[in-house]
C-alpha cells in the first residue's frame, strides 16, 4: 500500500529526527568514552609516578646509611693510617650528608610519620658524626692513637648507635615497602582498568562507526531515490509546461481568426448600417468592437507570457545603467512624459539583456502609471550588492496596494486595481517573475496604499554554470 504525500513526510521528518538523535547519541557516547579512557589513563600514570617516588624514597635512604657507613670507615681508616685521603673522604660524606638529609626531607614532604622518623633519624646521625669527629680530633690534638682507643671509638657504643639509626632506616624502608605495595597494587588495577576501557571504547567506537557507515549508505540511497523521483518528476513537468504552452500558443493563435472577423464585421456593419441603428444599437456594437481589441491584447499577453518560457537565456554581464537609461526613455516616450528618474549608480549583474529590459520595461512602467495621480511622482531605482547577488529595487509613490492580497501579484491576469482606475492585462508582472526567476534570482514587493510600493529583484553577480 503506497503511503499518502503526508505519511511519507511525516515519515521522513521522523527518520532525520532519528537519525540526528543516533548521531548525536553516539558522538556523546564517543566523548563520554575518550574522558573515561583519558581519566583512567591519567590515574595509572599518577599510579606509576607514586611507585617510582617511593623506589626513589627507598633509594635515599639507603644512599643516607651507606654515607654513615663510608663516613665511619674512613674515620677508622685516618685513625689507623693517619693518611690525608681518609680524612678528605670523610670531610666529603659530611658535607654530602645534610643535602642528602634535605633531599629525603623534600621526598616524603607529604608523609607526617616518615618527617617525624626522619627528625629522629637525623639525630642519630649527628650523634654518630660527633662521635666520628672526636676520634679525629683527639689523633689531631695527640698525634697519635692506641689501637685500643681506636676499638672503643669504632665498636662498642659506635656499634649501638650504627645499629640505632640502621634500625630507624629500617622502619622507614618498611613504610616505603607498604606504600610500594599499595601503590603496586593500584597500579596493576588501573593498568586492568584502563585495559578495559580501552577495549570497552574501541569495541563501541567500532559499533557506532559502523551503525553511521549503516546510516550514511542508507540515506545516500534513499537520497539517490529521491533524486530519481524528483528528476523524473520534473522531466513530467517539463512536458506538462511544453504541452501547455503549446496549447496556449495554439489557442491563442487559433482565436486571433475568429477575433479579427468579430471587429471587422463589427465595424463593418456599424458603417454599412449606422443609418437605421439607434443609440443604443450604436453603443452594443461599440461594446463589442472594445471587448475584441481587448481579448486580442489579452492573447497577446499570453502569447508573450508562452514565449517567456521557452526562449533560451543568454547570459552576459549587463551594464544595468545603460539599460535603465535606454527602458526610461523608452517608458517616457510610451507615456508621453517627461518624468526625472531617481537613480543612483546601478552595479553590474549577469544575465540575458533583452530579457531583463523586459523587467526593467514592466516595472518601470507600473511605476511610472500608478502613480500617475499624484501631483508629483516620485520614481527611484536603487541597488544593493551582497555576497553572491546585486538586489534592485524600483520604488514609486503611486497608490500601492494591500498587502493582503500580495499572493495576487505575480499571477497571470490578476489585478489589485480595476481596468476603470489602471488599464492594463495583469501580465506584465507574471512576465517579470518568470525571468527572474529563469536567471536564479528572486522578485518581491511591499506597499503600503497611497503612500509607496517597492519591487525588489535579485540577480547574480557572477556568471552561473
Amino acid at each position: 500500500m503506497e503511503m499518502s504525500e503526508d505519511s511519507r513526510s511525516e515519515y521522513m521528518i521522523k527518520k532525520e529526527w532519528l537519525t540526528k538523535l543516533g548521531l548525536g547519541l553516539a558522538l556523546f557516547l564517543l566523548v563520554l568514552i575518550s574522558f573515561v579512557t583519558f581519566n583512567s589513563v591519567d590515574q595509572f600514570e599518577n599510579s606509576s609516578k607514586l611507585v617510582d617516588h617511593t623506589h626513589l624514597v627507598i633509594k635515599q635512604i639507603n644512599q643516607i646509611v651507606s654515607d654513615v657507613k663510608d663516613a665511619e670507615s674512613a674515620q677508622r681508616g685516618y685513625l689507623i693510617t693517619s693518611e690525608e685521603s681518609f680524612l678528605q673522604a670523610h670531610h666529603d660524606v659530611v658535607v654530602e650528608l645534610p643535602i642528602e638529609i634535605s633531599t629525603l626531607k623534600y621526598l616524603t614532604r607529604d608523609n607526617p610519620e616518615q618527617q617525624k622518623t626522619i627528625s629522629t633519624l637525623e639525630e642519630l646521625i649527628d650523634k654518630r658524626m660527633r662521635t666520628l669527629r672526636l676520634g679525629i680530633d683527639m689523633l689531631a690534638d695527640r698525634g697519635a692513637i692506641s689501637g685500643q682507643e681506636v676499638s672503643d671509638l669504632v665498636g662498642g657504643s659506635g656499634k649501638q648507635a650504627m645499629s640505632q639509626l640502621r634500625g630507624h632506616a629500617d622502619y622507614m624502608i618498611a613504610v616505603e615497602d607498604k606504600l610500594l605495595g599499595e601503590r603496586a597494587r593500584l597500579v596493576e588495577t588501573k593498568a586492568s582498568s584502563t585495559k578495559l576501557w580501552i577495549l570497552f571504547g574501541n569495541f563501541v567506537a567500532m559499533v557506532l562507526l559502523l551503525s553511521a557507515l549503516f546510516l550514511i549508505l542508507l540515506e545516500i540511497k534513499h537520497r539517490k531515490d529521491a533524486q530519481r523521483s524528483i528528476e523524473r518528476t520534473a522531466a513530467q513537468l517539463e512536458l506538462t509546461n511544453k504541452e501547455l504552452e503549446s496549447f496556449s500558443y495554439s489557442v491563442s493563435h487559433d482565436l486571433r481568426s475568429p477575433l479579427r472577423a468579430i471587429d471587422g464585421y463589427s465595424r463593418m456593419f456599424e458603417e454599412d448600417f449606422a443609418d437605421r441603428l439607434d443609440d443604443e444599437g450604436r453603443r452594443l456594437l461599440s461594446v463589442i468592437r472594445v471587448s475584441s481589441k481587448k481579448m486580442g491584447q489579452l492573447i497577446d499577453d499570453l502569447l508573450a507570457f508562452s514565449r517567456m518560457g521557452r526562449k533560451p537565456v543568454d547570459t552576459s554581464k549587463v551594464d544595468m545603467n545603460a539599460l535603465v537609461d535606454e527602458v526610461w526613455s523608452e517608458v517616457c516616450a510610451s507615456s508621453r512624459t517627461s518624468l526625472p528618474l531617481k537613480k543612483s549608480n546601478l552595479p553590474a549583474a549577469w544575465g540575458d539583456r533583452a530579457l531583463l529590459r523586459q523587467v526593467l520595461m514592466n516595472l518601470l512602467a507600473n511605476a511610472v502609471k500608478y502613480s500617475s495621480k499624484k501631483s508629483e511622482q516620485l520614481i527611484e531605482i536603487t541597488a544593493k550588492q551582497g555576497e553572491h547577488e546585486v538586489v534592485y529595487s524600483v520604488r514609486d509613490n503611486g497608490v500601492g496596494f494591500d498587502m493582503r492580497f500580495y499572493n495576487k501579484l505575480f499571477g497571470v491576469f490578476q489585478r489589485l486595481h480595476t481596468e476603470h482606475e489602471f488599464p492594463g492585462t495583469g501580465v506584465g508582472l507574471a512576465i517579470a517573475q518568470r525571468v527572474i526567476v529563469r536567471h536564479g534570482g528572486r522578485i518581491w514587493a511591499e506597499s503600503k496604499p497611497d503612500e509607496y510600493t517597492i519591487f525588489n529583484f535579485s540577480l547574480p553577480k557572477e556568471a552561473t554554470a
